[in-house]
């Protein structure tokens, strides 16, 4: 009575042993055969493709993004409701340590309301500026959701500072002069 479920279960194991290793063997197989497909060669060159993203979160208080500052260097954009203060800090990536802190403070440039909870956006872009002063490769956009101001904020990057090692502190600066997003005035 013993030999048959024995032999049973013993030809499950051998059927799902035979079945992985003939799976396992055709995959290898289709990995030979496609690294030597001329079709695939052309996919071949999505490998060498490096993402670059930039994203940006906030609460009712507080609101960070990042973005491009060089080759291979991120900023990380803040910004506090509360005070106002817009920071952007650099990490180094040859030392790991910040390798930049830029500031200023947006209630002022957009005109906050007094008496107001602030509420703002942030996002970030890219620009090459050419001539005058190297700027960063990120504008920070920020806007007054109260009142539709939106003002651009850059700052001044040395990509030799960086190799050195010596950390950049700048205060940011507007680009050009804020503008209007809304145009009909909320009079609450």
């Amino acid at each position: 009575m013993l030999w048959g479920p024995r032999t049973k279960a013993f030809g499950l194991l051998a059927t799902g042993l035979l079945l992985g290793l003939t799976i396992g063997g055709a995959m290898t197989v289709g990995v030979l055969v496609g690294q030597r497909s001329p079709a695939l060669g052309a996919a071949a060159g999505f490998n060498d493709v490096q993402l670059k993203a930039t994203a940006s979160h906030g609460t009712d208080s507080f609101a960070i993004a990042t973005g491009p500052i060089d080759d291979n260097v991120e900023g990380l954009f803040t910004l506090d409701f509360l005070t106002g203060d817009l920071s952007c800090f650099v990490i180094n990536p040859r030392n790991m340590s910040v390798g930049g802190i830029f500031k200023t403070n947006v209630a002022s440039q957009l005109g906050a309301q007094k008496g107001k909870k602030p509420n703002y956006l942030l996002a970030t872009g890219t620009v090459n500026v050419s001539g005058g002063a190297r700027m960063a490769a990120s504008i920070c956009y920020v806007v007054d959701a109260n009142t539709g101001t939106v003002a651009a904020f850059g700052f001044p990057w040395t990509k030799a500072a960086t190799t050195a090692g010596a950390p950049q502190v700048a205060p940011m600066q507007v680009i050009g002069t804020p503008w209007k997003a809304r145009t009909v005035d909320l009079q609450q």
